[in-house]
């Protein structure tokens, strides 16, 4: 057995007993006995059985709880074969609405994420016949409708990419509570910056219909050799054009994330744990913030739209609001540099050439320490990715972003120090620290 599988069944939290049926080969028992009350209550046709099954993402807080999601092929009596996501939830915060069974001694929720009973939108979003009157209540009418579920975060938020006719929409579902709000900021966003126009909204649904931006990600283009990029210079001035927020909301935080981030890995490779101490500890020293201001909160190359190197759209505006610039570029150099970990070929080099000219501006606009230190941070919370999604190989990636993460704190210690305030390059040229630690990061695979 790998590396992988050992650590996943090895995992148990004396908080939520039912952890180790949810993440090992037991859940199969639970995903049965939603099928057969499914069967019961009518929801899923009589004959049907569990055909196939694995978990396709996991979203753990350590003693409190745990919420998996499954991908699960099932088999009706005709032999025909049909798939759904399937959600066991346990521990706090388990949604009402949902069929409860027990196991290990732990109530479990379970629901179809069509049937979130937080996001009673994606009922409709995911059904075309429902869809299609709703987008005709809005003025949209279309003959041929064709929903996609893009992302999915059970009980918070939602993707549905939507085909109608020729047209191309996304519908974010959120809680009817949390609507009204992401409505307003689309409203007030989209009147000063390229971002996505709402076609309409619904307060019962909790969902935003939105258009599509022209053009590709940032990240799509830097994977494409031919593309033309956006300097980053351009997206400067896009971030300076972020206007004052009407509710004055802040942005997400990044030491809350650190936090969540270094729990939860100190659980899932218990032997890191030394080394995520001195990270965090490290990356909460104080820095050089500058001025609150509007910020993106969650910016990456996959929230930029480009076409032939113009920007032509900003996404995911949810998290605007105030905080300091220099999260935004740690933001992004720290997604950059994680990417590069993982890729190979042409592509990492263009990610690296590009992760070292935003590091380069970033130098002159913001404290390049406090860079430094929120690019590490970017790039420890990423660390939770390889085991939230389960890849094949989630133990030996972690430990990679997270050697990541302390090759850029490194460097901000090195930018920091007195001593550094000048120093000579190998070829014997004097070089600002600044520039000559983010050539080593970028060369290191750092951004």
């Amino acid at each position: 057995m790998d590396e992988s599988r050992i650590r996943l069944y090895a995992l148990r939290d004396p908080a939520l007993p039912a952890l180790p049926t949810l993440l090992g080969r037991e859940a199969r028992e639970v995903l049965q006995a939603a099928l057969e009350e499914a069967m019961a209550q009518g929801a899923v046709p009589a004959g049907t059985v569990l055909h196939g099954w694995h978990p396709q993402q996991v979203l753990w807080h350590p003693e409190r709880a745990l919420t998996v999601v499954y991908d699960v092929r099932l088999r009706d009596g005709a032999g025909q074969s049909l798939h759904d996501l399937v959600v066991a939830s346990t521990g706090a915060g388990m949604p009402s609405g949902a069929l409860r069974l027990e196991q290990a001694g732990q109530q479990v929720a379970l629901w179809t994420a069509a049937n979130d009973p937080r996001l009673p939108g994606l009922a409709v979003a995911l059904h075309p016949q429902r869809l299609r009157a709703l987008l005709a209540a809005l003025g949209l009418r279309a003959a041929r409708i064709l929903p996609r579920l893009r992302s999915y975060r059970p009980g918070s938020r939602a993707v549905v990419e939507v085909q109608a006719d020729d047209q191309r929409l996304y519908i974010k579902v959120v809680s009817p509570q949390q609507v009204a709000a992401l409505q307003r900021r689309h409203a007030l966003l989209s009147r000063h910056l390229p971002t996505p126009r709402s076609h309409g909204w619904s307060a019962e649904h909790g969902l935003v219909t939105l258009e599509a931006m022209p053009g590709f990600t940032l990240r799509q283009a830097l994977s494409d050799p031919a593309a033309a990029l956006p300097a980053p210079a351009v997206i400067a001035d896009l971030l300076q054009q972020l206007p004052d927020t009407e509710d004055q909301r802040p942005a997400p935080d990044p030491a809350a994330m650190l936090r969540t981030a270094s729990t939860l890995l100190e659980h899932v490779l218990p032997e890191l744990a030394p080394r995520l101490e001195r990270l965090v500890q490290g990356l909460l020293a104080p820095g050089t913030t500058g001025p609150r201001q509007p910020v993106h909160g969650d910016l990456h190359d996959g929230q930029i739209t480009v076409v032939e190197g113009r920007i032509t759209g900003l996404l995911d505006v949810d998290t605007v609001g105030l905080g300091h610039r220099v999260d935004d570029w740690g933001n992004l150099a720290g997604h950059l540099a994680t990417r590069m970990e993982g890729t190979g070929g042409i592509a990492r080099a263009r990610i690296q050439e590009y992760g070292r000219q935003v590091a380069a501006l970033a130098d002159g606009l913001v404290d390049p320490a406090t860079f430094r230190r929120r690019a590490a941070g970017v790039a420890l919370a990423l660390a939770t990715g390889p085991f939230r999604v389960l890849t094949s190989d989630w133990p030996a990636e972690t430990r990679r972003r997270v050697a990541l993460a302390e090759r850029w704190l490194e460097s901000a210690r090195n930018v920091a120090a007195p001593r550094m305030e000048r120093r000579t390059s190998a070829t014997g040229r004097s070089t600002s620290p600044a520039a000559a630690t983010a050539t080593a990061v970028a060369l290191e695979g750092g951004g």
